[in-house]
Parts: C-alpha cells; sequence; structure tokens
C-alpha cells in the first residue's frame, strides 16, 4: 500500500468498468479483509470485512489513493515493498510466479485512528490487468503492544510530539521525493526565567501546552515534533504551484501557540516564542534546510528583544 513508485514519462490506462466490476467479484470471493488497488495506486475495490477493519465504507475507500489508509512516518517502508513486489511479478511472467509480501503493518482508519495488522500483498492479474491486492487482519493484543510501545519510543515523554529522529524522517522522506518543503524552528521563550522564578513544573507546563497547542493547529499532513529543549519543528509539504508564505506560516505559529496564557497553580504565565520559518530550495539538503530555519529563528528572537 503506498502511493509512490511511478515512472516518470509512462502513460496509464483508466481502470475500466469491466475492471472494476472483475475487482468487485474478486474481493466478494476472499473470506478476509481485503484490499485492491491499481499499479498507480488509486484504491480500485475492496469487500465488506475490509470495512470492519478501516472503519470506512467501500464506496468511500474507491478511488481514493491508497496513501490516505497508510500513516506518513510507514510511506517509505511502504514504498520499499512495493519496488520488491514489482520485482517479484515481473510484467513479463505469469502473476502466480510471484511470492506475496507478508508483514506486520500500521493502517490508518477513516476515522484517522492508527491500528496495526498482518498484511499480505502480492500481484494479481484480474479482467486482463496487473493489481495489488492486499489482505488485512487484525493483530492479537500481544503483538499490538509491540506496535504500540514502538510508537510510544517515537515519541516525546513530556509533549507526546515526536522526537526529532522520527520528526526528521518525514522530512527526509519528503527531501527523497524532491517535494517542496516549509519548514518552522520555534524556540519557547524565556524559558530559563519561568524555571528559575516559578520551578521546572512550571516551564513543563508551558512545554506541554505550547507543543500541543502547535499539534491542534497543524494542518493534516503536516508533522510536528520536539526537536531539544524548549525547541519544536513544524514541518509540511505543500503544492508548488500554491506557494507558501512564509511570514504568514510564523505569524500563525505565534497565535496558535501564544493567544492564551497557561494556568500553573494560582498563577498565569504568558507564553512568548520566536519562529523561523525557511522554504526549501531546488536541490537543498535537509541540514542546511534546518540551518536556515534555525537561524531565521534566531534573527526573530533578536528582533524581538531589542
Amino acid at each position: 500500500m503506498n502511493e509512490g513508485v511511478m515512472r516518470a514519462g509512462t502513460v496509464y490506462e483508466a481502470v475500466t468498468d469491466e475492471q472494476r466490476a472483475a475487482v468487485a467479484e474478486f474481493v466478494a470471493a476472499v473470506p478476509m479483509a481485503a484490499m485492491v488497488h491499481s499499479m498507480q495506486y488509486e484504491v480500485v475495490g475492496a469487500n465488506i470485512l475490509c470495512e470492519g477493519v478501516l472503519g470506512c465504507a467501500v464506496d468511500d475507500m474507491v478511488g481514493r489513493p491508497v496513501a490516505d489508509f497508510v500513516p506518513l512516518g510507514d510511506r517509505a517502508s511502504a514504498t520499499r515493498i512495493a519496488v520488491e513486489l514489482e520485482h517479484r511479478y515481473p510484467d513479463a511472467g505469469s502473476a502466480d510466479q510471484g511470492r506475496p509480501i507478508g508483514a506486520l503493518r500500521r493502517v490508518r482508519r477513516g476515522d484517522g485512528e492508527v491500528v496495526s495488522c498482518w498484511m499480505h500483498v502480492g500481484i494479481a492479474k484480474i479482467a486482463g490487468r496487473r493489481f495489488i491486492v492486499a489482505l488485512l487482519d487484525l493483530v492479537n493484543p500481544v503483538a499490538d503492544d509491540t506496535v504500540r510501545w514502538r510508537d510510544r519510543a517515537e515519541r516525546d515523554e513530556l509533549t507526546g510530539l515526536l522526537r526529532r529522529g522520527p520528526l526528521l524522517a518525514h522530512v527526509d522522506e519528503w527531501i527523497v521525493e524532491d517535494l517542496p518543503v516549509a519548514l518552522a524552528f520555534v524556540d519557547v521563550d524565556r524559558l530559563k526565567s519561568i524555571n528559575d522564578v516559578h520551578g521546572h513544573a512550571a516551564g513543563d507546563a508551558i512545554l506541554e501546552a505550547a507543543g500541543r497547542r502547535l499539534h491542534q493547529w497543524s494542518p493534516r499532513g503536516s508533522v510536528v515534533g520536539r526537536y531539544a529543549g524548549d525547541e519544536f519543528v513544524f514541518a509540511v509539504s505543500f503544492d508548488g504551484a500554491k506557494g507558501t508564505d512564509s511570514a504568514h506560516i510564523a505569524d500563525s505559529v505565534r497565535s496558535a501557540i501564544c493567544g492564551e496564557p497557561v494556568p500553573f497553580g494560582s498563577n498565569l504565565l504568558g507564553v512568548s516564542v520566536s519562529v523561523g520559518v525557511a522554504v526549501r530550495e531546488p536541490g537543498e539538503s535537509r541540514d542546511r534546510l534546518i540551518q536556515r530555519a534555525d537561524a531565521l529563528m534566531y534573527r526573530d528572537k533578536a528582533a524581538r528583544s531589542t
């Protein structure tokens, strides 16, 4: 299940009504949750059992990109599975010469919840056309606990946001695909002074509130993480044709975090942040993008302290 390994310059034919009908007949005969999508990663069919796994009606699945059902952090590994499948099922051979790939995977349900399932993925020829077939089976509680602990390890204990490594892995995916990216460095101002006056618990309350507010504001498809100490990072890949206004992102981030004071005991603690936003330049590396955003954040901090 993936969104990504289409070959540049290749023209693909649309799935015909006859092929869609054949896919519907195929999945109806499968005795477990099944989804079928084209080699261009458009969902073509699914069965009623799949509705129970993904919490989404079949009619609402068909026509959507498979990426809608893949957590953002899992898309790189999903791409590798898709590439491996094409190697196992060469175009020139019969589809039954290949071997399916089985793995413990995470999927995103229609309500946004991420669940774990055993997934077996292969390629089948239906009505004369090759399709990717995924069979899904929700995992038992022991395996689900394993995935839950992995997810917990990827997240900051105080804020619940992604840690630096998983956060940057998302940015790396976008850069590998050479997508336009906007990245904001967000630094909580005067945290040391708050700790000195009110104690470290007050500083933690500020950080928790800042992280929660940034996450609640962030649009779908973006990623938010705690980079270090009092620093957060927001990143988003956007449609290059629409462009991205760095100043607008900075103002929006600042408004989202600083709009209300943070209650702490009998006190209301004000929150302020310094923000630097950099939009990736053609061919720019992740490290260089981060350096520019970091420098812009310090420039913002200096400008507002004078």
